[in-house]
């Protein structure tokens, strides 16, 4: 099996809300402005041409790689916090961006990495907002994605600008978003038995309450509309658009895979198994046209065809984060008993089972297909605060 090899990064910029960055010399600069310590713009021309060679060479090293060899960035100190990243995606600059729970000091940030591995990270302008789920917008031009205890939609453009939307149903706890095929994006609602957090200032309290869940969709512009899902204490995750023009999501509460239609339509599938909490998490769109699940409590993958047929294929580790890759294969972190990232043919085989190491439980969730012949994945508890994992395909 190919070796884990770990990368520290020396270098890393965390830009706060107010425009500021910082550096791990301790050293801010603000974003505008001249001065000593500014970079001026033929620095920045050079900067952009070295970073682009180094990227070029990177990508040409990973696609020469053997399978399964895997690096990990680790992400920069936190005061403390677990920066706990959780999903990932390709953003329209080429490089990959994710969610960090606890990111800029429990405020949550949005983090973005080259394939060369340096990072970035945005902070959020709200306390403990806990940012969940990143899908691309329309258009190509920027990202978007929910804050969990805050009740948002935020976007965030490849420059770091942020935009955020309130949900006007409380605490409906989004998490999983993705642009759907009517250019708007769509994202779950998990309320049933939802534990609501409210902040004033750093301080937070909790209410429980037993309600369901909900699919929500937002315009480009901003605008929100909610569809209740009519089955008791729904719990809706993960969210993909599906090959039939429709969308498809994992439900916990009720152990079943869901579909919502743009018209707001929902139709409930129950996983075989059910009644033993399997836990469906990740969806994705397999290149067979069908759905394919991870079941992070059963160590199953079930495959779901667009008229809701579904058959499950064991799998290791506890599957979370689930995609298809470039290889036209699936592509699984194992985040509940292991910690691997692993390979489905569209047929149900297991092809792979790649170890991230036995020093340290790394809680792998979220994946994507980067650019560069690798697929990349989130670390919720690898290195001291969280880490980006990349792993070659072929």
């Amino acid at each position: 099996m190919p070796p884990v090899r770990i990368v520290a990064k020396d270098e890393w910029t965390l830009v706060n809300a107010t425009g500021t960055e910082q550096n791990t010399c301790g050293s801010r600069r603000g974003l505008q402005g001249g001065g000593a310590g500014v970079l001026q713009p033929w620095h920045r021309l050079f900067v952009v041409l070295l970073a682009a060679m180094f990227a070029q060479v990177v990508t040409m090293a990973a696609a020469s790689a053997a399978a399964g060899a895997i690096t990990e960035y680790a992400l920069p100190p936190n005061g403390g916090w677990c920066s706990c990243p959780a999903a990932i995606v390709l953003g329209p600059d080429g490089n990959l961006w994710f969610t960090e729970n606890g990111g800029a000091v429990g405020h949550g940030a949005i983090g973005t990495i080259t394939t060369a591995g340096i990072i970035t990270e945005f902070a959020l302008p709200a306390y403990n907002s806990s940012p969940v789920g990143i899908t691309l917008g329309p258009g190509g031009t920027g990202l978007w994605f929910t804050e969990q205890n805050t009740n948002r939609i935020g976007e965030i453009t490849t420059t770091g600008a942020i935009t955020e939307f309130n949900i006007s149903l409380s605490g409906s706890q989004p998490r999983g978003i993705v642009l759907g095929p009517d250019s708007n994006m769509w994202f779950t609602q998990s309320l049933a038995n939802a534990t609501t957090t409210t902040c004033t200032g750093h301080h937070c309290s909790t209410s429980t309450s037993t309600k369901t869940g909900y699919i929500g969709r937002i315009t480009p512009n901003g605008t929100i509309s909610e569809f209740a899902i009519p089955y008791a204490y729904s719990r809706p995750f993960w969210i993909t658009s599906g090959p039939d023009a429709n969308l498809w999501f994992t439900d916990e509460g009720t152990n079943s895979i869901g579909r919502i239609t743009t018209g707001g339509a929902v139709t409930e599938f129950a996983l075989p198994n059910a009644s033993t909490n399997p836990g469906p998490h990740g969806i994705t769109t397999g290149t067979d046209s069908n759905l394919w699940v991870g079941e992070a409590n059963s160590s199953q993958v079930a495959q779901v065809t667009t008229i809701g047929a579904i058959t499950e294929f064991s799998a290791p580790g506890g599957p979370a984060g689930i995609v298809s890759g470039h290889d036209k294969n699936l592509w699984f972190t194992e985040a509940t008993n292991t910690s691997a990232v692993g390979t489905m043919s569209t047929t149900g085989a297991v092809l792979a089972s790649n170890s991230l190491g036995s020093s340290q439980y790394k809680d792998p969730q979220g994946i994507t297909d980067g650019p560069d012949g690798r697929l990349w994945f989130t670390e919720e508890s690898g290195g001291t605060n969280g880490a980006i994992g990349a792993i070659t395909s072929s």
